[in-house]
């Protein structure tokens, strides 16, 4: 009883160290070429915080989703977009860490994940904190990894901005990619979206 206790207590503890090994290992680097084409298309025209003009766009460095997948096609979209949401939920099943690869006509800076946490550890009150240390950037961004239908002609992204207690908003997007440049598909079928 003794000796398959001891085993037992060496078979913990020698779990524990792989597991807080994986946990402070960082994402990977997220490096699909056209879903940074996806990024620079939806952020050029975007501004984080309704009204505000951002001198400096603010982007998590860390891929997300605050939201499960709600897009749900119908008719011949099922066979057009369903690809792409299957992929985007495979894909997003892990954090990607970002690269600096976008094309954007304003800086843009990156923020990670335990600096966002240290802001708001004790709630939306580290909003103040945030806006001192970041004043120019209307709030920042949030990016899912991108999913797309097998030749990559169509896309799912989810993108979020988050600019106060109450302001804020996200949802998911789908594009296609026509004559060498992304826009948003036409398709059949509902969505959801969040603001706040």
């Amino acid at each position: 009883m003794l000796k398959s206790f001891l085993l037992s207590l060496i078979a913990v503890v020698g779990f524990f160290p792989a597991s807080l090994t994986a946990q402070q290992n960082p994402p990977e680097l997220y490096g699909v070429g056209e879903a940074y084409e996806i990024y620079s298309t939806i952020l050029a025209p975007r501004e984080p915080a309704a009204g505000a003009r951002a001198k400096e766009l603010l982007i998590r460095a860390e891929t997300g989703t605050n939201d499960e997948m709600c897009l749900k096609p119908e008719g011949e979209s099922v066979s057009i977009v369903g690809p792409a949401i299957a992929n985007f939920i495979e894909v997003n099943k892990k954090q990607w860490l970002l690269q600096r690869a976008l094309q954007l006509d304003r800086p843009y800076e990156f923020v990670f994940d335990k600096e966002i946490d240290g802001f708001f550890s004790n709630g939306v009150g580290g909003w103040k904190s945030f806006y001192e240390k970041y004043p120019d950037s209307g709030g920042y961004m949030e990016l899912s990894a991108v999913g797309f239908n097998a030749d990559k002609t169509v896309a799912v992204v989810y993108t979020a901005h988050f600019c106060g207690g109450l302001c804020g908003g996200g949802g998911f997007e789908v594009l296609e990619k026509k004559d060498g440049r992304w826009q948003p598909l036409k398709w059949k079928g509902s969505s959801c979206s969040w603001v706040s």
